[in-house]
């Protein structure tokens, strides 16, 4: 009897590129995370090095205008100092035709002086040089300054005003100190594009604005907005930020309208200070970008992982039918093996069977003979039984219910499984002690492992062997391992 051909089963074919997708999405999950997140962190970086930049521009144009007003304040006390001026402690006036020649020289040397003025403790000019302020004598124009000079005897930078020719300037004033009195005081009047220069000589970056504000509060020079502002009074912001305190970096408003951050220092000697003001939107993006470029990343990082594991529980649930395909395969392929090992038992029981039909038919009359006959076909029909339930057993696709069985039982059927399936060259031996615990197990899932476990065997042995499968009680230890029973 030939054993029946064995149906194959194609499994799924197994898409390479899930496999691929899976491992570029697990690569790239965490690398849009972490570069979302330092881009977040370069983004406000940038910003930080705008305000650092903005500090530092400060501190440099600070110490640029320190040292200008003390270096014209050096030069006028030296003007000061001079003999022409020793007559005024007697009470006697003034050689105005020297001190003229004198100041023009000085003038010469420092060409952003547009006047020298000497003036009385009263406030009145004496000389005026290069030329007659306003064209007639009379009072200087800021008085304050002037009676700060006289009051305390020491110097002082006035406040910016619109002269008689409409031109902006400011006042240098120092005491005129003989034998430690005050006997005049004498004003360098200063034109602001000094200051001007050395704002437009730092380059700005775009819609930065640059000012210089005196101690009254009026704009001595500025850079990078509307330059006609030169004499007016500062925006509020700005004053209340160096009234409460001497630099730092506040938001503002530009005289034209536009918000602003501004880093700003004042000048402790003077009164004055100087400003830095960034656009608030140019300031503010990097922060904005920060937020969106996270935001973006965080989305991007969802759908990546969303898509990952979407494509992970499908390639599990492939998985596990491919599992399932191969397990039916293997069912299948074991079911056609011991097809040729059954079919030859099937053979000899139906030989028996067909046997006693034919004896009880000769002798229909004789039940001595019949009852002898009939306990050989029910035990060959028994026997056929058993074989067609495993037949089914292995055959069938069926879920595994394990359950509490002595394996001592099952000994006599297993014993001719293993010799069935492994053939007539191969010697079987299965050793089941009487002590043996039960076990819990699928039956028909530990018969179909000793048939796979027969027939490999088989093939193994082509010239024929022996076939030894022994069961043994083990007791677990901590850690897993294990020790005979």
């Amino acid at each position: 009897m030939h054993a029946p051909p064995i149906r194959k089963i194609h499994l799924p074919s197994k898409s390479h590129h899930r496999p691929l997708v899976l491992l570029v999405l697990a690569a790239l999950l965490p690398l849009v995370a972490l570069s979302a997140a330092f881009g977040g962190a370069w983004l406000r970086g940038q910003q930080s090095a705008m305000e650092s930049n903005a500090v530092s521009l400060v501190d440099r144009m600070s110490a640029l205008v320190d040292r200008e007003l003390s270096a014209q304040m050096d030069a006028l006390k030296a003007v000061a100092a001079s003999p022409l001026l020793d007559s005024l402690a007697a009470g006697r006036e003034v050689d105005a035709v020297a001190f003229f020649e004198y100041a023009e020289r000085v003038q010469g040397a420092l060409p952003l002086w547009s006047t020298i003025v000497l003036s009385d403790v009263e406030g009145n000019r004496l000389v005026d040089a290069p030329f007659l302020v306003g064209g007639v004598r009379g009072r200087v124009l800021d008085m304050d300054s002037h009676r700060r000079v006289v009051e305390t005897g020491k110097p002082v930078v006035g406040t910016i005003l619109r002269g008689p020719r409409s031109v902006h300037a400011f006042p240098i004033r120092v005491p005129v100190t003989r034998n430690g009195v005050t006997v005049a005081v004498l004003s360098a009047v200063v034109m602001p594009e000094g200051f001007q220069s050395l704002l437009f000589g730092n380059s700005l970056p775009p819609g930065w604005i640059a000012a210089v504000i005196d101690a009254e509060g009026r704009l001595v020079a500025r850079a990078g907005g509307d330059p006609n502002l030169i004499g007016r009074h500062a925006s509020e912001t700005a004053l209340h930020a160096r009234r409460t305190a001497g630099s730092g970096v506040y938001d503002g408003v530009s005289l034209e309208g536009t918000p602003t951050v501004v880093a700003f220092r004042k000048l402790h000697d003077y009164g004055w200070s100087v400003h830095f003001a960034m656009p608030r939107d140019a300031y503010r993006a990097p922060v904005s970008n920060a937020l969106w470029l996270a935001g973006a990343g965080a989305l991007a990082s969802l759908l990546m992982a969303g898509a990952f594991l979407w494509l992970l529980v499908r390639e599990l649930r492939l998985r596990r039918r491919q599992e399932a395909a191969r397990e039916e395969s293997l069912r299948l392929e074991a079911l056609g093996r011991m097809t040729g090992g059954v079919a030859h038992d099937i053979a000899n029981l139906l030989t028996v069977v067909m046997s006693g039909i034919a004896v009880i038919r000769s002798r229909p009359n004789d039940p001595d003979r019949i009852t002898r006959v009939l306990p050989e076909i029910e035990g060959a029909v028994t026997r056929g039984q058993a074989l067609m339930r495993q037949m089914a057993a292995f055959g069938r696709r069926s879920v595994y219910e394990p359950v509490p069985f002595r394996l001592q039982d099952r000994k006599a059927s297993l014993e001719a499984l293993l010799a069935r399936s492994a053939g007539s060259a191969v010697d079987t031996a299965l050793i089941v002690p009487d002590s043996l615990w039960p076990i819990i197990a699928d039956p028909d899932a530990m018969e179909v492992a000793l048939l796979n476990l027969a027939v490999n065997a088989r093939d193994a042995m082509p010239d024929g062997g022996t076939l030894t499968v022994m069961a043994e009680n083990r007791a677990c230890r901590a850690g897993g391992a294990t020790t005979p029973g």
